[in-house]
């Protein structure tokens, strides 16, 4: 049964209270009165009889942050009579308020590079004194009161510690026997694995405030509620636990899944580069067209000629491995009903689902409508789920993969052209892959305008698409250098972005990278969100240098960014070519 509320005093000391600003488990916050100055605060009353009195907390913890940038001023503290209290600055409304006034599904794009770049700031300010915050979220966010309402104030400091000891040393990383934090922002270390917080998590935290306020309907473990039990307590850390980066930030700039990815990445005791993301941030903010981000205005200033800024994703993305599970089901289900009828022993391999793009994607090219028409027949390529030929006779058994080992390998095993030594014969009539890519390169040294690129571009997912490999070959380079050819510059001669096999004369190979697996997918990541922002062919052109660069030095694997990346950059080219 929850407690009463107190009946509360009527003055403290020599302030008069007056209206309630907001109230929590530990006390509640009052607008009040200096009865001999006529200043008016923010006064934080706790009784004396709390369990958890947070105010012993924050009075150790203010004199640290004095005189910061967007830090409050206690003017006053002390116990009279059975309360505890703290009479700070006045302040204004926090950002959960603010969204919630707006009545909009999130907050716009200016706003929050606006709040990531000065709560880096502040963040970094509490660091450098050797403070923590611990529960970094909307809430505990407020701006200022004229004439310091463009600033961002940091408050709440009743969970914050130091994190470096009287020694002026790092404290260690131990297992918590106990939970304190957020449960919604609260890092993954923290939260779902119980370790100690550290500078890299208030920064997660930060990071998963931003990615929060620009999806629809919020971060998909906040959407059921403060869990109630020690089950839904659990599926929420797992939920948690379970998303990548990239999947929450679909859709949105590169810079918010690199700033996860890179708080995530960070050493337990390693101090943040918070000018370097601050610069990112405000360098996001001036491509998109804002100009100087550093004030936070409210409410957003309207801002002419700016690419817009959309959240793509509309529903809730399945957490990482699960949906490779759910789909390998739904293809292998057997939609027919008869038990009777023989089934393939070798499931075919789930393509990557695309993700809606910001433009509408160009027509099926001829060659892939080509292929739609033709009868139903036994080949490498996946098909669609749910189609399947009710007169189609049953596969022969030297078409059938010998035993479950085989079955394997024909799954490991995907390749795009010639190179590969399994290539499935294709029905009499239709060309190979690799002839197929060839012809597709010639067709794209020859294109003369986006249109005819975009087409091309789509065309050659489809080819990719249609056969059991995901390994790109020397067929598939040869396109991305004639696709990049004529995006940079139809008039010059590039090198190959293939550099791991045979090269010409033509170029020496440079010296190859080793990229960690989490590196490149973080940059292929980025790849995948910078592509909606390309505003000329150049700029579409570094991106697919980069792109075959990496897909090189990553054995020349495509996964599902990969096929993402090439979605957007057809999509681009057709917005590209309607805007020329």
């Amino acid at each position: 049964m929850a407690s009463a509320e107190p009946v509360w005093p009527r003055y403290v000391g020599n302030y008069l209270l007056g209206r309630k600003l907001g109230s929590g488990v530990s006390g509640s916050t009052f607008q009040a009165t200096h009865v001999h100055t006529g200043m008016v605060v923010a006064l934080k009353l706790q009784p004396l009889s709390i369990s958890y009195a947070t105010n012993d907390y924050e009075r150790v913890v203010y004199p640290l942050i004095q005189g910061g940038e967007g830090m409050p001023t206690l003017w006053a503290h002390g116990r009279i009579g059975q309360w505890d209290y703290l009479a700070m600055d006045l302040l204004g409304a926090s950002l959960q308020g603010l969204l919630r006034e707006a009545d909009t599904p999130t907050m716009d794009m200016r706003s929050v590079i606006s709040i990531a770049v000065q709560l880096i700031t502040r963040l970094e300010f509490m660091h450098s004194r050797g403070i923590l915050h611990r529960d970094v979220q909307l809430g505990n966010s407020v701006i200022g009161l004229p004439p310091n309402e463009t600033l961002l104030y940091m408050i709440d400091f009743g969970f914050s510690e130091k994190y470096v000891n009287s020694k002026g040393k790092h404290i260690r990383n131990r297992q918590q026997p106990d939970f304190i934090g957020n449960y919604w922002f609260s890092s993954v270390n923290v939260h779902c694995r119980g370790k100690t917080t550290s500078r890299r998590d208030d920064l997660e935290s930060l990071a998963l405030v931003l990615i929060h306020i620009l999806t629809p309907g919020g971060l998909p473990w906040t959407r059921n509620g403060v869990p109630r039990d020690d089950a839904e307590h659990d599926r929420l850390k797992r939920c948690k636990r379970d998303y990548r980066p990239e999947d929450l930030c679909d859709g949105l700039p590169e810079e918010f899944a690199a700033f996860l990815h890179y708080c995530r990445g960070l050493q337990f005791s390693a101090q943040p580069d918070y000018p370097r993301w601050r610069e990112r941030f405000l360098e996001l903010g001036k491509s998109l067209g804002y100009g100087d981000v550093r004030p936070f205005i409210w409410p957003p200033p309207p801002v002419k000629n700016n690419p817009t800024v959309q959240v793509k994703r509309t529903h809730t993305p399945v957490p990482n491995g699960d949906m490779e599970q759910i789909l390998q089901g739904l293809a292998q289900m057997d939609l027919q009903g008869s038990a009777g009828r023989p089934k393939e022993s070798t499931p075919a391999p789930i393509p990557p689902i695309p993700v809606t793009a910001a433009v509408p994607a160009p027509a099926a090219p001829p060659a892939q409508a080509a292929e739609a028409a033709v009868p139903s027949q036994p080949t490498a390529g996946r098909p669609i789920l749910g189609q399947k030929d009710l007169n189609a006779a049953p596969p022969a058994a030297s078409q059938r993969p010998a035993g479950r080992s085989a079955a394997k390998k024909a799954r490991e095993v995907i390749d795009i052209s010639s190179d590969s030594s399994t290539e499935v014969p294709l029905p009499v009539g239709r060309n190979t892959k690799a002839a197929r890519l060839m012809r597709l390169t010639r067709q794209c040294e020859l294109a003369v305008d986006n249109r005819q690129l975009a087409g091309l571009v789509n065309e050659f997912l489809a080819i990719l698409g249609t056969g059991t490999s995901r390994t790109l070959t020397k067929e598939g380079f040869s396109f991305l250098d004639a696709l990049y050819k004529q995006l940079a510059d139809p008039s010059i001669f590039i090198v190959p972005l293939r550099t791991s096999q045979r090269r010409s004369a033509r170029a020496p190979a440079p010296a190859r990278q080793e990229v960690t697996n989490e590196e490149r997918r973080s940059r292929m990541s980025n790849l995948r969100a910078s592509v909606a922002y390309a505003l000329s062919n150049r700029q579409l052109a570094r991106l697919v240098a980069d792109f075959g660069t990496l897909t090189d030095k990553a054995g020349k694997k495509l996964t599902k960014d990969s096929f993402v990346f090439l979605e957007g950059v057809g999509s681009r080219l057709t917005a590209l070519s309607g805007a020329a």
